[in-house]
Order: structure tokens, then C-alpha cells, then sequence
């Protein structure tokens, strides 16, 4: 790379950005009031069929992170499945995930051909298998729970099914 900003002064520009702690309101008027119009939402256990399924359209040799977990031994490791839902379950009952499964690294690619300026780099994450297999898993949780509530327009199509329809079934 042609005259390509020192590394620190990159990561210095981009953690201003994203690297500082921020505290949500929890209590919002907007959370309560969307709480008292839909009170039914109920988590429902993660089975071994959603973590099949979660699995199935994962790429089988996508570059492992971290956890060092390929998808293709994900997929063809079966008997496995159950016991990855059960740790789901287990993960998601105890509101507490480990620090390791939202660590990712970042790289920074560069947007064009002046390298000399950090805001023309763009950061792309790439977090833990396991992370992206959960997170996904939650997903379908949540959009079939918006299908049944009648939450989203009817002519919004569904991010992994091509409908409206999510369908979770154990």
C-alpha cells in the first residue's frame, strides 16, 4: 500500500469511534410501552433442529476466528447439535455469555487508493463462529415472534426465508 497511514493513528481514529462503552436506557418510556402492548413474548428453548438449521446455509469453510471452529465440522458433526442447544439454552437462561464469544478481530480495509487518511479505511469484524451461529438462532426467535404479533408489514420479506413466515419448529 502506497503511503498507508501508521497503524496506530488508524486504530487510534477508528476506536474514537467505536470504542467507547455506552449505556443504554433501560427504563426508555418506548420499551415499557412496547412491553405492556405485547406482554406474550415468551423465549422458547433452543432445540437441536434450530441448530441444524441455523447451520445449513453457513459457508463450510469460512475462516474461523478465534473459537477456531470451522462450520463444515459444525454441520457434519450431528450428534453434536443437541448439545450445542443445550449450551444456547443454557448461555441465554443465564444472561451471562463469556467474553470470548464476543471478541472478534478487526481489520481494516482500505476504501480507495488514499491510504494516507484513516477515515478511508472501512473496519470489518469477524467474530467467533459460535457467536454468528447463536446470534442467528436468536434472529429466527425474534422474527417469528414479529410474524405471529403481527409486528412487520405485510410486504416485508423475511432476511432469511424470502416471506414473511419464520418458522421455528422443535
Amino acid at each position: 500500500m502506497k503511503n498507508a497511514s501508521d497503524q496506530e493513528e488508524v486504530e487510534n481514529f477508528w476506536r474514537e469511534i467505536h470504542g467507547k462503552k455506552v449505556q443504554n436506557n433501560g427504563e426508555a418510556y418506548w420499551i415499557k410501552n412496547q412491553y405492556q402492548q405485547n406482554p406474550s413474548m415468551e423465549w422458547s428453548p433452543v432445540c437441536e433442529k434450530e441448530v441444524a438449521e441455523a447451520l445449513r446455509p453457513t459457508l463450510k469453510w469460512k475462516a474461523p476466528v478465534k473459537d477456531q471452529m470451522a462450520n463444515f465440522w459444525l454441520k457434519q458433526l450431528t450428534a453434536t447439535h443437541n448439545h450445542t442447544a443445550g449450551l444456547f439454552n443454557k448461555l441465554i437462561e443465564e444472561d451471562q455469555i463469556p467474553a470470548w464469544l464476543m471478541a472478534g478481530l478487526i481489520f481494516l480495509i482500505p476504501k480507495n487508493k488514499n491510504t494516507e487518511n484513516p477515515k478511508n479505511y472501512r473496519p470489518m469484524t469477524c467474530l467467533p463462529t459460535i457467536h454468528k451461529l447463536i446470534t442467528s438462532i436468536i434472529s429466527r426467535h425474534m422474527q417469528k415472534y414479529m410474524y405471529d404479533e403481527n409486528l412487520m408489514p405485510k410486504e416485508q420479506k423475511g432476511c432469511c426465508s424470502g416471506s414473511n413466515e419464520a418458522t421455528i419448529s422443535c
